[in-house]
């Protein structure tokens, strides 16, 4: 549900060229910096602007307060059966996720199916991010995160728990794969901080101000909390929300709910500790049940028969999950650049002239 802003468009060579200059002047190793900024680059190219290059200013910030260590590695701290647990050790939350996702996928090669958990990470991104990297094994692929308490549980007014997302994909044949990828909340909170900077309202239903009073305006929402999914008939996106709390934060062993740190909100002596956001990670081996090429064709048969389903009132199409983002991400692919936001083009020009001023965003903007 990402906000399309004006802005101007930067070639995809030139977004890498900067990502690559920013975070490499902030102490990355050479393989945390292509993790990252692939991660965000795969963002934008789905059109997913909530969790792109719009995230440069919040990372390298905490960063550089050392809320986030750069050149931290993940450990894995148990490895049984088709379970681990794996310590991010404050690391960017992108190269720890893709570590995990990596060893969760080895791991369901050999069990048939994997679960891990991680603890003591930070902000990972897009979850189809990961939960696709599964795909090419001829795996079904989950990643859940949970993240800093920005939400009002069912009935609450206070923000005590995250936006939660989670994502769940499925290799077909010749249909898109199927990529679930959703927040908990009604949308993801980074929608809410684009529309803030670019001086923009907000629909009415995505979030709630410190009073518990729904609102359009974004400045306000910030100050009070987004909503969960279907907040105004029932508990269900809220309950769903707390079961990915429970999966991430307490089975990992870290921090859950309203115990996470939010930056602002860090007094100096604990900055170091980072914001304790934890990750879980799942990975089912199809060649354990059938073959995968029988899996993938029953898919597309299954996916066949879905759009094939009469159409409601004004639609033209019936797409499947993942579909229009995989859509998007070709387009971008064939138009070889990234729109990004004029508040957020200007930020990312600021940040790179401090970091590293041999690298000029206005020369790769594509006219």
């Amino acid at each position: 549900m990402a906000v399309q802003f004006d802005g101007v468009k930067i070639s995809i060579d030139g977004y890498k060229k900067i990502l690559t200059g920013v975070f490499s002047a902030l102490g990355m190793g050479e393989q945390c910096v292509e993790e990252v900024t692939q991660n965000l680059l795969y963002a934008d190219m789905r059109g997913t602007n909530s969790h792109g290059i719009a995230r440069l200013k919040q990372y390298t910030t905490q960063i550089g307060k050392g809320f986030i260590l750069a050149g931290a590695e993940p450990k894995i701290i148990s490895d049984r059966g088709g379970a681990l647990v794996i310590d991010g050790c404050n690391a960017p939350g992108a190269h720890v996720s893709t570590f995990a996702m990596q060893e969760t996928i080895r791991k369901a090669k050999q069990c048939g199916m994997a679960f891990a958990t991680v603890r003591n990470s930070s902000h990972f991104g897009v979850a189809a991010y990961y939960s696709t990297m599964a795909l090419a094994e001829d795996q079904i692929g989950f990643s859940f995160t949970n993240t800093l308490p920005f939400v009002a549980h069912y009935g609450s007014m206070e923000p005590h728990v995250g936006t939660n997302p989670v994502s769940v994909a499925v290799p077909c044949g010749t249909s898109y794969p199927f990529v679930l990828d959703m927040a908990t909340s009604v949308v993801a909170r980074g929608n809410i901080t684009n529309c803030a900077r670019e001086g923009k309202e907000i629909p009415l239903g995505w979030a709630q101000d410190r009073n518990g009073i729904p609102t359009t305006d974004a400045k306000a929402a910030l100050e009070g909390s987004c909503l969960p999914l279907g907040a105004d008939r029932s508990y269900k996106g809220s309950g769903l929300c707390l079961a990915i709390d429970i999966l991430c934060g307490i089975l990992s062993g870290g921090l859950a709910g309203d115990k996470m740190r939010i930056f602002s909100r860090v007094s100096p002596e604990d900055m170091a500790k980072g914001p304790g956001i934890c990750h879980a990670f799942g990975a089912i081996d199809i060649s354990f049940y059938m073959d995968p090429s029988e899996f993938r064709e029953r898919m597309d048969d299954y996916v066949t028969g879905l759009k094939a389903a009469k159409k409601a009132p004004g639609i033209d199409e019936i797409l499947m999950p993942g579909e229009p983002e995989l859509r998007q991400f070709e387009i971008s692919r064939q138009n070889g650049y990234i729109p990004v936001a004029f508040g957020n083009f200007k930020e990312v020009v600021e940040i790179t002239k401090r970091l590293c001023p041999s690298i000029d965003p206005e020369a790769y903007i594509v006219e």
